[in-house]
């Protein structure tokens, strides 16, 4: 654009957004009880409008949308009613009056935009009509058959490693595998390659790339390519329990969409369903193979059942259970529209136009305290950006608060135990020569298809070694 010099006559073409304008009628004591109406195209009027009319003519009992223009011989006006309830009258042309039937037409066009409008009043309102929530399939398989499925699957990442002729159909047994309702096959069959690099890493890597870059074919048979990325999202509660559904957040496309430079066509979803650590260590995030089609189908994912966990989250937020969330807010992408690099150059202006948004979708449905979001990334790269930055953010605090204690952190040593229940390791900071734990922090792993504890644990060693705390590992023994 150029500036436009002030001494100028005003030059452009002139586009209308609209033939209609509408708004509340004000006299000098202030609202009256009609609205107006302004025509802006020819032919140019003025007109009032009144809601609850109920005028009898010919069409008032249609079920069908009918109207008519009246002439009303005492007032000496016309007027036009509609069976909507809607009556316009006092009519103030500017030029010369249409034809009864030119008005009519002119008239139910109004109409008709006028409660379009008005349903867009009650949307933004109430919010976003409620979507089928539909889960993924949760059914273990028998014994027999489950063996089965292992051994297959473990013989094909095999046969896949070493010869290429074998990968070309290996992709769709990792997905076909991921897609099941037994979690327990993939799992056992990645744990029982752990002897054999290359045929373990080619399994990870393909259920990895089989959730990341999922594809749905629809009913007509087309295929849709899809990316999937997430908005890592902490935030703290004083309460007990965590809920995971935000219809308000399907607010966010559009916005979202146009900060990060996605271009008009291509589509991008945001999942109204929000995923914890815990959601997704639970099914070792395998689930995730259903969001793409589920969302495709114009529906939401539910990785838990909604009604149990409504009720356990109403029972446990009348609980006092101060607590740090880290979870991920999933949107998908339509392959190739968001380059990584054009993501990042933009993720402060996808922030600073989504972060509003996403506070008053969460506040709408559960209680939270202070809320941070983080850029938007490819879901591993989330995810492991996520739980990075929670973890050092926890750690970071506690250590803090033990060095004002304590005056410093020169004689701190750590000490950490691996925890199974929790998917990490618990921290505890202790001055040295004491046995005295002084405070415990959790070290969470990245969730995953195939979890990497090695890489969890030289996380926590490079960061305390940046703060020059001295580590050691317990080893629980078992007897």
């Amino acid at each position: 654009m150029t500036p436009h010099p002030r001494n100028a006559h005003i030059k452009g073409e002139p586009q209308l957004p609209n033939r209609f304008i509408f708004g509340d009628a004000v006299d000098e004591s202030g609202l009256e009880a009609t609205e107006y109406l302004v025509h802006t195209a020819a032919p140019a009027f003025v007109c009032r409008l009144v809601g609850n009319d109920f005028t009898d003519f010919a069409g008032r009992d249609e079920d069908e949308f009918a109207s008519a223009l009246l002439f009303d011989v005492a007032g000496n006006r016309s007027v036009y009613v509609c069976n909507r309830g809607l009556r316009l009258f006092d009519f103030t042309f500017t030029g010369e009056a249409p034809t009864a039937a030119r008005l009519q037409a002119i008239c139910d066009e109004a109409i008709a935009c006028y409660q379009r409008l008005h349903e867009a009043y009650a949307e933004r309102e109430v919010g976003p009509k409620a979507r089928e929530m539909r889960q993924g399939p949760t059914e273990p398989l028998p014994p027999a058959e489950r063996s089965r499925a292992i051994r297959t699957l473990r013989e094909a990442a095999r046969a896949a490693a070493q010869d290429p002729i074998h990968r070309a159909g290996f992709a769709a047994q990792v997905q076909q595998a991921l897609m099941g309702g037994d979690q327990a096959v993939f799992t056992e069959a990645q744990l029982s390659l752990l002897g054999e690099p290359a045929a373990r890493a080619l399994l990870v890597n393909s259920a990895r790339d089989a959730i990341a870059f999922p594809e749905v074919v629809r009913a007509d048979g087309s295929v849709m390519s899809f990316e999937l990325w997430a908005l890592p999202f902490a935030f703290s509660r004083a309460q007990g329990g965590v809920w995971w559904h935000f219809p308000l957040l399907e607010r966010l496309e559009t916005p979202l969409a146009d900060a990060l430079d996605v271009p008009e066509k291509a589509i991008l979803w945001i999942s109204p369903t929000l995923f914890t650590v815990d959601m997704l260590n639970e099914r070792a995030c395998q689930n995730l193979m259903h969001l793409a089609g589920v969302m495709d189908a114009g529906c939401d994912f539910a990785p838990l059942d909604p009604d149990s966990s409504r009720a356990t989250y109403e029972a446990a937020r009348k609980t006092q259970d101060p607590q740090l969330v880290i979870s991920w807010l999933p949107f998908l992408v339509e392959r190739g529209a968001l380059p990584v690099e054009q993501a990042r150059q933009l993720s402060r202006k996808a922030l600073d136009a989504v972060m509003p948004l996403v506070q008053q979708a969460i506040g709408a449905e559960m209680e939270y305290g202070e809320a941070e979001l983080f850029a938007p990334l490819p879901w591993w790269e989330s995810l492991q950006a996520g739980v990075r930055a929670w973890n050092r953010k926890r750690l970071g605090l506690t250590v803090a608060l033990i060095a004002t204690r304590v005056g410093g952190l020169q004689d701190l040593e750590a000490v950490a135990e691996y925890q199974p229940e929790m998917q990490g390791y618990e921290v505890g900071l202790k001055l040295r020569g004491s046995e005295e734990l002084l405070a415990r922090s959790p070290w969470l792993m990245v969730p995953d298809v195939a979890p990497d504890k090695d890489a969890t644990w030289q996380d926590l060693c490079d960061c305390l070694r940046e703060a020059d705390i001295p580590l050691s590992e317990t080893i629980v023994k078992l007897h």
